[in-house]
């Protein structure tokens, strides 16, 4: 009986407590659903399948490299150097660009036509000044014998007026095969101590290759590691950056000589045909010499360009391979080196040449 009274008593109470019974349904069926998600949420969804990782190819692109990137900012130090070695190949090889063909081979008057007409003009204007110097030497020389003349008599002013005024009609052939000497005396150097096509001709000189090629094809890049595709980071951040810094100084030294070489030939005619006056006569002399100087450093630096560049044969590797990193560090310091004994040569040399009484003589 008292089993039976307690069953009875188990079924007469609801299954649920009385505060749950009196929230209604909504209550209810939002606790269901939490419930659910919870069980969801602890036995978990099947994992799936990860995504296909594309393989690195190697090629000609810089591969991405694992980089630790700052929030937000990313990563500025790598971006900072990759901006900075950018300049700095781009002004190396725009340096050496802006070099091509009037680096090493001085100007040849006879195929510049802006020279050659400038020369013309001028040549027209100091005819007449020595037809007119003529007519007046020669009624001189008929009275030179009833004046009395003593220090310079008209007599002997007209071997130097005969010079002076041949030299200036044939000035700019006289420029021009000076500079044609100096051409082809640098070419036959090259021919002889360079292997073929190792830099080209006078016309693309020093950009098609040589020592300074260097400057062209190298970089650094941090998303590459070392290695034959890749400069020594500081050698290409340091001495990269030197030598951007000469070959910038030796495109406005050679910008400096480009103008002087014109305006030399350009006012040949107005110097030369000053020999024949005593009193004008240093005008000539200077004029010479200075277009001696500028020959004279030409063909330095020819020598230097290669001198250097044999120097750097023994860097390079046969058959197209890549220089190793030592080999191109190597290469960037001849490099380096011989820009910044170019840029010295005409401190040294265009005093020396510029020194002494000049090619023609002088009466005092």
């Amino acid at each position: 009986m008292v089993v039976l009274a307690a069953i009875r008593r188990a079924y007469a109470q609801p299954h649920l407590p009385d505060a749950l019974i009196r929230l209604g349904p909504v209550p209810l069926l939002l606790l269901a659903l939490a419930l659910g998600g919870l069980g969801l949420a602890v036995v978990g969804r099947p994992p799936s399948a990860p995504e296909a990782i594309a393989p690195a190819t190697l090629g000609t692109e810089a591969t991405e490299l694992p980089r630790g990137d700052l929030p937000i900012i990313g990563d500025p130090i790598r971006d900072l150097t990759l901006w900075y070695s950018a300049r700095v190949s781009d002004a190396n090889r725009a340096g050496i660009d802006n070099l091509r063909g009037q680096f090493l081979a001085p100007l040849d008057p006879l195929a510049d036509t802006a020279t050659r007409d400038l020369y013309g003009k001028i040549l027209l204007i100091t005819i007449p000044l020595l037809a007119l110097g003529g007519i007046i030497l020669g009624y001189l020389v008929m009275l030179s014998g009833t004046t009395g003349e003593s220090t310079y008599t008209a007599r002997a002013v007209t071997p130097r007026f005969v010079v002076g005024a041949t030299l200036s009609v044939l000035g700019i052939f006289l420029v021009s095969v000076l500079a044609q000497f100096v051409i082809a005396t640098d070419l036959a150097m090259v021919g002889v101590a360079m292997p073929a096509n190792a830099v080209g001709g006078a016309d693309t000189w020093p950009a098609s290759g040589g020592v300074f090629a260097v400057l062209q094809n190298g970089g650094f890049d941090p998303r590459i590691g070392e290695g034959p595709n890749n400069w020594n980071s500081g050698a290409w951040l340091s001495v990269g950056l030197l030598a951007a810094i000469l070959t910038t100084f030796l495109q406005m030294l050679n910008a400096v000589l480009s103008v002087l070489e014109r305006l030399l030939v350009i006012v040949g005619p107005i110097c030369l045909a000053a020999y024949a006056l005593p009193a004008t006569q240093r005008v000539t002399n200077v004029w010479l010499k200075v277009l001696a100087a500028i020959l004279v450093v030409r063909f330095a630096w020819t020598i230097v360009f290669i001198l250097f560049s044999l120097e750097g044969l023994a860097h390079l590797n046969a058959a197209g391979t890549p220089p190793t990193v030592d080999d191109m560090n190597a290469l960037l310091g001849l490099a380096t080196g011989g820009a910044l004994l170019m840029l010295v040569l005409p401190v040294a040399l265009v005093p020396l040449a510029m020194a002494g009484p000049g090619p023609l003589r002088t009466a005092s």
